[in-house]
């Protein structure tokens, strides 16, 4: 068994411009990776508590350091809104400059794209990508929503999908046939109209045709729960409260636990727009924190088709595999394969949730992060000096199958109760209907290669001979050895869950944070 370590290299840390009471989830997504990745970076302010148990932020400022010290210059949409200038900060407007501009905009309508301010940055990573805009400019680089620690934090605990409702939840909490704009602009045949604030209203609101049309159809096979929480209700627990804080009002304890617990979400979100010269639809400003809560917590996530519908997102989920996209030309589709295939939702639920953190949680967030400035530097031969940066991904080499679960155990336990525990574990897969399938890997960060080999044959011998057992087909069993957080996070993604033992190594799960892992039940 090998694992590659990674490698990185920037000469110079990243800034990013926070203001303090906003909720800025993208660059709290890039920043949690960039902090496991071991990337240095600042800001203008303290920002975004960790923990209710301490004052630690997860951006820190430090006066001796400022834009200009820096290889790599963050900005959002929230400073525009919110910072009392309402204006973009000077280093960004000094043509000498030496770092890279970045712009992150998850706008509802027309984002810093269609905006005059848009020259002074280098990189706009926008939200909500279509066909249609990623062809306005060179510079628009396709970003998501994606899934923050605090995200996998509460949506860890899901419930096996034998156990979950037989439901679909549908709790859109804003009116689904219209977006608030601010400092929005829009382009036309004679030039650029700019709202400081005002309505959009849709013609073809999502929400409003999935209500209408959809849902009553989906109703006959997995019957929709209407629950909403009160926006304006705080979480009673100190860590929910402290985020329900931070996010403005988005963290619900009982709204995650019902994502747990049931089969399936609505996550349609946006309007249908119609390409006046081609006459296709395209859906617009389809991403939520919605779709990315449902994934992580394993739901089966029901969205419009993302091929049809001219969807573009860095990585792309395929269709019935990890989520549900639906034609709104036959809707009746949709329902009659969910009947005919019963088993395909359990499927869909694990391969998404797999899906979603492999490619869009923390970590890949920050390395695409990272790989988007490389790509930039390749193109802008002037400006390679700037940031000197290099990464290098680490590779899994474990002998992973469909299903691939682990176990911490606890190896200075005594050896009669260790032995007990593993057999009995071993002995639940070498007869489980999907065996062949499944790959167990065991942490031994606390013991030898060589201790641990030699329980685990003893083991599969006694199985072999006293329990007349066959293994040849299935488990494959492997262990893990020492790993980095890095290369747990690469592996992390791969998981199906976690065997719970009375006996664990605990150390060796918060060092790595598989709590975020799904307890899986056999």
């Amino acid at each position: 068994m090998k694992f590659s370590e990674p490698s990185y290299n920037l000469e110079r840390p990243i800034f990013f411009y926070c203001c303090e009471k906003e909720f800025g989830h993208l660059k709290i997504c890039i920043a949690e990776g960039l902090k496991e990745l071991g990337i240095p970076f600042y800001s203008n302010i303290n920002y975004w508590r960790i923990s209710d148990q301490s004052e630690e932020t997860l951006f820190c400022h430090n006066h001796e350091i400022n834009p200009d010290d820096c290889s790599i210059v963050v900005m959002d949409k929230e400073w525009i809104i919110l910072h009392p200038s309402h204006r973009i900060p000077e280093p960004f407007l000094n043509p000498q400059r030496q770092f890279i501009s970045i712009y992150l905009d998850d706008s509802d309508g027309r984002g810093l794209y269609h905006n005059p301010g848009y020259p002074y940055f280098d990189l706009v990573l926008g939200t909500h990508g279509t066909n249609y805009n990623s062809q306005l400019t060179n510079n628009l680089i396709p970003w998501c929503f994606g899934i923050s620690n605090r995200i996998l934090e509460v949506t860890n605990q899901n419930q096996s999908f034998i156990e979950r409702s037989k439901k679909t939840i549908v709790n859109f909490r804003v009116n689904p046939n219209q977006v608030v704009i601010s400092n929005g602009s829009f382009k036309s045949d004679v030039g650029l109209f700019t709202i400081e604030k005002g309505v959009l209203t849709f013609d073809y609101p999502l929400r409003q045709i999935a209500i209408d049309q959809f849902l009553p159809l989906l109703q006959t096979v997995l019957p929709i729960d209407i629950s909403i929480d009160d926006f304006d209700e705080p979480p009673q627990d100190s860590y929910d409260y402290l985020h329900w804080l931070q996010t403005d009002k988005r963290h619900y304890p009982s709204y995650y636990q019902r994502l747990t617990s049931t089969i399936a979400c609505a996550c349609f979100g946006g309007c249908i727009a119609i390409n006046s010269y081609t006459n296709e639809p395209r859906v617009e400003w389809w991403d939520s924190w919605r779709f990315w809560e449902s994934l992580a917590a394993g739901c089966v996530t029901f969205h419009v088709d993302f091929d049809k519908y001219g969807v573009n997102l860095p990585v792309k989920p395929e269709n019935w595999r990890h989520y549900i996209g639906i034609d709104l030309d036959n809707l009746q589709a949709t329902v009659d394969r969910i009947i005919n295939e019963p088993q395909i939702l359990e499927k869909i639920s694990t391969e998404g949730r797999q899906w979603a953190i492999e490619h869009y949680s923390p970590v890949p967030t920050a390395l695409r992060f990272l790989e988007t400035v490389i790509a930039y530097q390749q193109n802008h031969n002037d400006r390679l000096e700037i940031c000197n940066l290099s990464i290098t991904e680490p590779q899994i080499n474990l002998p992973l199958r469909d299903r691939n679960l682990v176990i911490f155990p606890d190896w200075s336990q005594s050896e009669i109760s260790l032995i007990t525990e593993l057999k009995q574990i071993i002995k639940s897969l070498t007869t489980h209907p999907y065996k062949e399938d499944i790959t167990l890997l065991i942490d031994n960060s606390n013991t030898s290669d060589e201790t641990a080999n030699l329980i685990l044959s003893s083991i599969v011998i006694n199985l072999l001979m006293e329990e007349e057992l066959e293994i040849d087909e299935g488990p494959e069993i492997s262990l893990i050895g020492q790993l980095s957080p890095i290369q747990w996070q690469a592996l992390v993604s791969h998981l199906t869950g976690r065997i719970k033992l009375e006996h664990e190594n605990q150390e060796a799960i918060a060092f790595v944070g598989a709590e975020i892992i799904p307890i899986y039940d056999l």
